[in-house]
């Protein structure tokens, strides 16, 4: 049995670990290894990121972590039907679309959720926020540019994180989901930041942005696409000449909305330099280190672009 960490003085990482081993058992030693991984650091990010976000409701709190038990249950469960099929479950955009981006209950109560909890409960999502803090950030602050796009929000985090940790910027997201916007928005507006962004709905493929800008972020959209270079070419006509963008894809991860199959990073570093991005620097992260040879693992690929 494991023991809890008993952190006082992180009451909010306190209250997901015990909500964990009240309600998933199987779940509740993840704060473990992650302290053990990341230390005081991670700890006290965490606490402040779910403070910030959550404040004192502490019904909220616990909501979001029933929807990420079940996200992260539900992508165990696809994961062990990927290692038998070795694909993705067959599925268009549109099909995509109509039973997570655009389906409130869905989107709201565990979608969301699970996947703000999972930027620091997941090892792999926590090394790619990581890699974009200690090498992603230093080249928009020697760069001096003013403005961002975050194309594919999802919950606001990195465009959040732009913003909290460069208080120059300015920045916009896109997304196709209202839902994601409406988080996001809230995202930001908690970190007080909400002067400084806007976002909107827009398929930058058919109706891009009037003027590309210094800084773009792209995380974790590529697959869901069904065709990711066509995206990627838009991405990188967004893009100002001498910018950067941080472009990162799961590798091997399957989920409900997840249509395009990458095997390896090196699939989505070769995809992004087909765009027309020049490559700075790129690193791959495993969820966890399998037990056997044969079985799969999510991998993040996190790949810093210029043009």
């Amino acid at each position: 049995m494991i023991e809890p960490l008993g952190l006082g003085g992180f009451p909010h990482v306190d209250a997901v670990e015990s909500a964990l081993r009240l309600r998933a058992p199987y779940l509740a030693g993840i704060v473990q290894k992650q302290f053990k991984e990341f230390g005081q650091s991670w700890l006290a990010a965490f606490d402040r990121e779910l403070g910030t976000f959550f404040g004192n409701d502490a019904a909220a709190l616990a909501s979001a972590v029933e929807g990420y038990i079940k996200f992260a249950l539900d992508g165990m469960l696809l994961q062990k039907r990927f290692d038998k099929a070795g694909r993705y479950e067959p599925k268009t955009f549109d099909q995509a679309a109509a039973e997570v981006y655009q389906n409130p209950d869905y989107m709201f109560r565990l979608y969301l959720p699970g996947i703000q909890l999972s930027h620091f409960l997941w090892r792999h999502h926590y090394r790619q926020h990581i890699f974009f803090v200690e090498r992603y950030l230093p080249l928009v602050m020697e760069h001096g540019g003013l403005r961002f796009y975050d194309v594919g929000v999802g919950t606001g985090f990195y465009s959040k994180e732009m913003l909290r940790l460069a208080p120059h910027l300015s920045g916009e997201g896109f997304d196709l989901s209202q839902f994601s916007l409406t988080y996001a928005q809230r995202m930001v507006s908690a970190f007080g930041a909400a002067d400084r962004y806007r976002c909107s709905i827009r398929n930058i493929i058919a109706s891009p942005p009037a003027a590309p800008a210094p800084f773009i972020l792209n995380v974790e959209v590529l697959e869901h696409l069904e065709d990711p270079l066509a995206f990627l070419k838009a991405l990188f006509r967004m893009l100002e000449p001498g910018g950067y963008g941080m472009v990162t894809a799961a590798v091997t991860a399957p989920n409900a909305d997840h249509i395009y199959l990458y095997n390896s990073a090196q699939e989505v570093v070769v995809q992004i330099q087909e765009a027309g991005f020049k490559i700075v620097e790129y690193c791959e992260d495993r969820a966890y280190e399998p037990a056997r040879p044969s079985e799969s693992v999510p991998i993040n690929a996190a790949v810093i672009v210029t043009r």
